[in-house]
C-alpha cells in the first residue's frame, strides 16, 4: 500500500494558501476583473442551459426591439432583439461560448507549440537554433492578420478546427523566445546538467525540472496573449472570414450591428462591451499575475 508524502501535501496546501492570500490582498480593480472573467467562464460553460430562447429563432414581428421590450408573442427580451427578431441575450451567450472556446484552445495550442519549439532550439543549438530564430523573427515582423487571411483564402472558411489552430499560431514566437531563453539560462546555471549526469533523460529533464522553473513566465505570457487572441477572432469574424453562420461569435454580432448603429445601437453595443470588458479584465489580471509571479518586483514579495 502506497502512502502519500506528508511534506508534498503540506507543500501543496501552503501553495494554495499563498495563492488565496495573494488574491485577497489584490487591489479592488483586480478583484472586479476576476469576477468578470469568472462570470464569462460560467456563461461559456453553461450557455446552452441558461439562454432564455433559441439563439437562431427568428420573429420578424419583433425585430429591432430595444432592451427590456416585450415581443409580439409576449416574450420578454432583456437586451432587445436584432434585425431578424432574434433574442440578443441568447445570441450573446452563444457568442461568448464560441469565442471563448476558440480563444482558450487557440491560446493553449500556441503556448504548447511555441514552448516546444523553444525547447527544441535550446536543446540542439547550432543550425537548428538559427533556423528557428529566423522563423521567430519572420513571425514577429509580419502582421499575423495578413497571414491568417492568406491561409483562409486558400483553405476556405468552413473548417472550425483549422480556424482554431490558425488563431492559436498567433504569438507562438513569444513562447518560443521565453522557453528558449530561460532553458539556456537553466543550462548555464548547471542544475539541468547535474540532473542529466545523474542519469535523467532529456524528456525528464525538460518536463520535470526545467518546465516548472519557467512555468510562471509562460503563465504570464498566456494571460497577455489571451486578449490578443480574442481580438483576433472577433476581428476575423467581423470581416466575415472567421466563425460562419449558423454559428455566432462576438465578432459576428458586432458585424451585424454595424448597419444599425443609428436606430438599434444595442445590436453592436452589447457585444462590443462584452469584448471590451473581457479583454480589459484579462489584461488587468495578467499585469497582476506578472507582478505576483516576478520575484524582482516589490508587489510579488
Amino acid at each position: 500500500m502506497a502512502y502519500a508524502d506528508p511534506s508534498e501535501a503540506f507543500e501543496r496546501r501552503s501553495s494554495t494558501q499563498v495563492a488565496i492570500a495573494h488574491v485577497i490582498a489584490s487591489p479592488v480593480i483586480v478583484k472586479m476583473a476576476m469576477l468578470w472573467l469568472i462570470m464569462i467562464l460560467f456563461i461559456a460553460v453553461t450557455a446552452r442551459w441558461i439562454m432564455p430562447y433559441d439563439y437562431q429563432q427568428t420573429a420578424l414581428l419583433s425585430r429591432l426591439l430595444p432592451p427590456g421590450a416585450t415581443g409580439a408573442s409576449g416574450d420578454f427580451h432583456l437586451l432587445g432583439t436584432d434585425h431578424l427578431g432574434r433574442d440578443l441575450l441568447s445570441r450573446l451567450f452563444s457568442s461568448i461560448q464560441l469565442t471563448m472556446l476558440v480563444a482558450v484552445f487557440g491560446t493553449f495550442f500556441g503556448a504548447v507549440v511555441g514552448s516546444c519549439i523553444g525547447f527544441v532550439a535550446a536543446r540542439f543549438r547550432g543550425w537548428v537554433d538559427d533556423v528557428i530564430m529566423v522563423l521567430v523573427d519572420f513571425q514577429a515582423s509580419m502582421p499575423f492578420v495578413i497571414i491568417a487571411l492568406s491561409v483562409i483564402a486558400v483553405m476556405g472558411t468552413g473548417n472550425m478546427l483549422l480556424f482554431i489552430l490558425l488563431v492559436g499560431f498567433q504569438g507562438w514566437e513569444r513562447y518560443a523566445r521565453i522557453s528558449r531563453g530561460m532553458t539556456l539560462s537553466a543550462v548555464n546555471h548547471g542544475y539541468a546538467a547535474a540532473i542529466r549526469l545523474l542519469g535523467a533523460g532529456t524528456f525528464r529533464v525538460y518536463l520535470r525540472h526545467i518546465l516548472p522553473n519557467i512555468l510562471a513566465a509562460l503563465v504570464v505570457q498566456v494571460s497577455i496573449n489571451f486578449p490578443e487572441t480574442v481580438i483576433l477572432e472577433t476581428s476575423m469574424s467581423f470581416l466575415g472570414v472567421g466563425i460562419q453562420p449558423p454559428n455566432t461569435s462576438l465578432g459576428n454580432l458586432l458585424s451585424y450591428g454595424r448597419d444599425y448603429l443609428l436606430n438599434a445601437w444595442w445590436i453592436a453595443g452589447v457585444p462590443g462591451c462584452a469584448i471590451f470588458f473581457t479583454t480589459l479584465s484579462m489584461s488587468i489580471v495578467g499585469d497582476w499575475l506578472r507582478d505576483v509571479l516576478d520575484p524582482t518586483t516589490s508587489s510579488g514579495t
